[in-house]
């Protein structure tokens, strides 16, 4: 690892939410959500620069509060939810550019809404960046569930979302299927500007459990994290 590499891990996180309103900085435990984020990027051996992006001032003070920079004030056209998450992104790196002349060598995305990735797989995942020369990589989880299990509702009937010969296949003779869990992006900076995206083509996967994998914005999930505080199924690098 390069010691001298500028590494900078954005939290996008807006004061607006509407599965679970004030999501951010609900509580967790003791803490916000928010909190959750921020803690485990600065125990990361390689991030040497946090950032939260938001339009609202107190997920700022809580930002602050638990060793994040807030910098600027999201413009608010950036904070709907219909604003696609990368927006905020690139709009945060812009403008670390323009007014501080910061340009960091490694962009990473943290989502405020998943507590349990950890410093560890963190830390995984920019090695695994590194040691692709500079692919992005997109935190997944392996799910049981298959497409060849998923239908529309078409006129009343079952439709199958996908093709195939027969339906009537074991789970154990299908090939394994994965879903981005949104706790981890990265991404080289210089790449991420041109393309806009973490989904690039040769976007490759950094594979997590499941108990690291939770991504809260129901109350149905936040309910679950707190069931797994409760009984101590976190690890402890959380």
């Amino acid at each position: 690892m390069n010691k001298n590499k500028k590494i900078l891990a954005i939290i996008p996180a807006r004061g607006g939410s509407k599965g679970i309103p004030g999501k951010n900085l609900i509580k967790l435990g003791r803490k916000p959500l928010i909190a959750w984020t921020i803690e485990a990027a600065k125990k990361s051996k390689y991030i040497n620069k946090i950032v939260v992006t938001t339009e609202n001032e107190e997920i700022k003070k809580v930002g602050l509060k638990y060793g994040a920079e807030v910098p600027f004030k999201r413009p608010v056209k950036l904070a709907g939810d219909k604003v696609h998450g990368i927006f905020p992104i690139l709009h945060a790196i812009k403008w670390l550019i323009k007014n501080k002349n910061y340009y960091p060598d490694i962009v990473l995305m943290l989502l405020p809404t998943a507590p349990f990735r950890g410093s560890t797989n963190i830390d995984r995942a920019i090695k695994l960046h590194l040691k692709s020369r500079g692919k992005m990589v997109i935190g997944v989880c392996e799910t049981a569930k298959q497409l060849l299990h998923f239908r529309y509702i078409r006129n009343q009937k079952l439709t199958p979302i996908i093709k195939a010969k027969t339906l009537n296949v074991q789970r154990q003779d299908l090939e394994k299927l994965y879903y981005i869990n949104g706790t981890i992006y990265v991404a080289n900076t210089k790449e991420l500007l041109k393309e806009k995206t973490f989904h690039t083509k040769d976007a490759i996967p950094y594979i997590m459990d499941e108990k690291y994998s939770t991504d809260i914005n129901t109350f149905r999930e936040l309910n679950m994290a707190r069931l797994m505080l409760r009984f101590k199924k976190h690890e402890k690098n959380l």
